[in-house]
């Protein structure tokens, strides 16, 4: 193959990989409002569920979760014998607690007393959460979030461990097909900085400018 080839080779594991860190986001996202609000508002037991899942999955790594489920439970359970479903999760899963610490420090910079405020007037404290804190420490969760997403997008390269043919697993072929330890991985390599440096700087960017309009 040319180097050309080569490139196209490996760009075409580009939709998967960013497949996989989206929908692994989008869980992560869920997670981590769902958390978040649970430490800061909810009844103890809903506190105390919160601070473990939060602890104890900023703890263990990801490929470590990604095995159990694949190898340990996927055999229990059929849907975990999906490769690709299972990396999902799994990065999810873990996600969800670092997306929860974000949102926890967003949320409280938002402050109690705007949540004191808005059921003065009227609001049930869940209607406060959502129309009020929530987009608030949306705004200011938003550098928190790029390099959870930039975080994401290079953990997704676990997944190749397990059977998913991403950027990784292209790579891994493309060194066994050119019999080249060093080409393929550094192309590798430059091609997981374009995906995250960009976005990582951009949403920090962004997300600075918003606090600033909105005096946040």
């Amino acid at each position: 193959m040319t180097p050309l080839e080569q490139i196209i080779f490996l760009l075409k594991a580009v939709p998967v990989t960013l497949a996989i860190s989206f929908l692994s986001f989008l869980l992560g996202l869920g997670l981590g409002v769902s958390l978040a609000f649970m430490r800061i508002y909810g009844v103890a037991p809903l506190r105390y569920f919160s601070d473990s899942y939060e602890k104890f999955f900023r703890s263990v790594p990801v490929l470590a979760v990604m095995l159990l489920l694949y190898f340990g439970i996927g055999p229990l359970v059929p849907i975990f014998k999906d490769p690709f479903f299972t990396s999902v999760i799994s990065l999810g899963i873990v996600s969800g607690a670092n997306q929860s610490q974000i949102f926890r420090s967003a949320i409280g910079s938002v402050g109690r007393t705007q949540m004191l405020a808005a059921v003065s007037i009227g609001l049930t404290q869940l209607k406060a959460m959502r129309y009020v804190i929530l987009p608030q420490a949306l705004f200011l969760a938003v550098p928190g979030l790029g390099s959870e997403i930039a975080l994401l997008i290079k953990d997704s390269a676990y997944s190749f461990i397990i059977g998913v043919v991403e950027l990784m697993k292209h790579t891994d072929i493309l060194r066994a097909s050119q019999r080249s330890l060093i080409l393929p991985y550094i192309a590798s390599a430059i091609i997981y900085v374009v995906m995250t440096f960009p976005v990582a700087t951009y949403l920090d960017k962004w997300g600075s400018r918003k606090k600033r309009e909105l005096g946040l």
